[in-house]
């Protein structure tokens, strides 16, 4: 009966022992490193913590207490919360828990500060590349007038049948696209030549029909293959004597000139050379622009012309753009292809007007 007695008073204690050990527990909270310490971590890593934020909690003392003593208890903060830290220094921050939103007053946060290009760079738009600026042409550009259905007024010599010659330009010029019509030198006046687009006139025209300057007032672009006709207008000084014979070959002087047709240096202009025939010229004045010369002489033009609106030394102003071509008589079947190219080139340049 007494050991009864004993081991009932032994229970009772230790039954005693445990229910004082359960207040113990109920009284002090448990205090875990696990769950809390991350979740304070956590939030001290944000970069943009408010320091009055403990102050201005809601949440319950007890509570607070404890949030104070895992603080004190972790002064070492564990390595996943200095990863956390490091990594929301290049993340954006995470959004603050409903109770601190409600329980602190919004402040903006902190941001890094700019540089001066960053922000010159984020106040300016994107710089685009500005459109070129309409450039101003020096001189207004004439669209190249075409050869196509223009009207040229050939004049020659009056025979029947028509020269060789000019029935050879005749051709020539259609087969540019020019309308032709041969008109004899005898009947020609300024009043005939009302109408056309280009006059040429042709090596077989007799230049006494030419002695009274009568074409000074036509103001239409012309071609003279006479020598003579470039005088009587004052666009030369040598009347008589204006063609060397016994060569072949001309000298371009200008052969960056559309005329020149990317012709270069001393040319062949004829297939032989002959004491019949030769190289025709003249001796411009200085408002000319001279294209081709005789070999070895500067003075004497081959191939030039005048501009409408320049003057000769006499004073004269020419009307429209005039042109001079070297060729003698027969010369149709005696030409190279540069000699051609330099008649085309010649011609159509002189279409232009200028």
């Amino acid at each position: 009966m007494r050991r009864f007695l004993m081991m009932v008073m032994f229970m009772i204690m230790t039954l005693s022992m445990i229910a004082c050990s359960s207040t113990n527990q109920a009284e002090t909270p448990n205090v875990s490193t696990s769950p809390a310490a991350t979740a304070i971590q956590t939030a001290t890593a944000a970069p943009s913590p408010t320091p009055d934020a403990a102050k201005v909690s809601e949440m319950p003392t007890s509570t607070a207490a404890a949030t104070a003593a895992v603080s004190s208890a972790s002064a070492e903060p564990t390595p996943s919360a200095v990863a956390t830290a490091d990594t929301t220094k290049t993340t954006a921050t995470p959004a603050p828990s409903a109770a601190s939103v409600a329980a602190t007053p919004k402040a903006e946060t902190p941001k890094p500060a700019a540089s001066p290009e960053a922000s010159k760079s984020s106040n300016t738009p994107n710089p685009t590349a500005a459109p070129p600026a309409a450039t101003q042409p020096a001189a207004e550009h004439q669209a190249e007038i075409s050869p196509q259905g223009k009207k040229v007024l050939l004049v020659g010599r009056d025979s029947d049948p028509l020269p060789a010659e000019d029935v050879a330009i005749a051709d020539r010029l259609k087969g540019m696209g020019f309308s032709v019509t041969h008109f004899n030198d005898r009947e020609l006046t300024a009043d005939a030549t009302n109408g056309y687009d280009l006059i040429y006139i042709s090596q077989t025209t007799n230049s006494k029909f030419l002695k009274t300057g009568f074409m000074k007032d036509v103001a239409i672009p012309t071609v003279y293959v006479k020598s003579h006709g470039m005088f009587y207008l004052g666009l030369s000084s040598q009347e008589e004597g204006s063609t060397v014979k016994k060569i072949k070959s001309v000298d371009i002087v200008d052969s960056q000139h559309q005329i020149a047709g990317g012709l270069k240096g001393t040319v062949d202009v004829y297939l032989e050379a002959s004491d019949r025939f030769g190289v025709s010229y003249g001796v411009p004045g200085k408002e000319a622009k001279v294209i081709a010369t005789v070999p070895g002489d500067k003075s004497k033009a081959a191939v030039y012309y005048y501009d409408k609106g320049t003057k000769a030394d006499n004073g004269y102003e020419v009307k429209a753009r005039v042109s001079f071509y070297y060729w003698s008589n027969g010369m149709q079947d005696n030409s190279t292809d540069a000699g051609w190219k330099l008649w085309d080139n010649l011609v159509l340049w002189t279409l232009q007007n200028g």
